[in-house]
């Protein structure tokens, strides 16, 4: 897709990698809604990002767990522009904690940020890709979506729920001409793991998994709106991680269970 002048949607877009995926569509002159709980945070980066050229950056205070609030994001947006072009579903939380030590209430509040937010922007946003035959949708998952991790499986378990929804409605939408990216980030250099729903885990690991700044993370999103592909992303080290997985699962448990 020519990002020129087109409207990119982001939620979870005050911190981590949506503040750094919003800052590197601003290379582009674009227009950015850019959704976040925290006002002073995202008043900020709109603020920024409106010093760019040829960029227009609306910053909108919603939850992505309030179906009420996305409907609310999605009208402001197209008021604003409209238009939505590219919706990336960014907003996440994260959970840790091993089986047998479940927190079932913070696990299912989890799941209506991960999953269920962001099945609800999507039907939100379909409507207008719909009338215009012409959309992206940019999933937000993560390699712990494809290869599950110790400790966190009530995380693991969120995004390989959105993958499957991912592969669902790619197939669903094609004749509407929206296209979905499913993109897939490894261990990223933000406050995330500071904001867990509970946690630190109590498996301990011996190895140190290999870290990725989220400017890097969000050029590659950007590159992803491009270039559209059916998967993406980062690193090369994160798609070897999840082909390894794949081909020799048994031998990833090894690993996994001594690291």
């Amino acid at each position: 897709m020519n990002l020129d002048h087109k409207t990119i949607l982001i939620t979870g877009a005050s911190q981590g990698i949506g503040a750094a995926t919003a800052r590197a569509f601003a290379a582009y002159p674009v227009n950015l809604a850019l959704l976040a709980r925290s006002q002073p945070l995202i008043d900020d980066l709109a603020a920024e990002l409106n010093q760019r050229p040829g960029v227009q950056a609306l910053p909108i205070v919603a939850d992505v767990s309030r179906r009420e609030d996305i409907e609310a994001a999605v009208a402001q947006t197209l008021d604003a522009f409209g238009q939505i072009d590219i919706l990336v579903n960014n907003a996440g939380v994260g959970m840790s904690s091993p089986v047998g030590e479940i927190d079932y209430e913070k696990g299912r509040a989890l799941f209506d940020v991960n999953f269920w937010g962001a099945l609800m922007m999507t039907e939100a946003v379909l409507p207008s890709m719909r009338e215009r035959k012409d959309g992206l949708i940019i999933n937000i998952s993560s390699i712990v979506g494809r290869r599950a991790m110790p400790g966190i499986s009530v995380y693991c378990a969120s995004k390989f729920a959105l993958n499957a929804f991912s592969e669902s409605i790619r197939v669903e939408l094609k004749p509407d001409n929206v296209r979905v990216v499913s993109f897939y980030p490894g261990v990223t250099a933000t406050n995330f793991g500071d904001n867990l729903l509970t946690g630190p885990t109590s498996v301990k690991g011996k190895g140190r998994a290999k870290v990725t700044s989220a400017e890097d993370v969000g050029k590659a999103i950007v590159k992803a709106a491009i270039k559209e592909p059916r998967d993406a992303y980062p690193t090369l080290f994160d798609r070897v991680f999840v082909w390894a997985s794949t081909l020799a699962p048994w031998l990833m448990d090894r690993m996994l269970a001594r690291y």
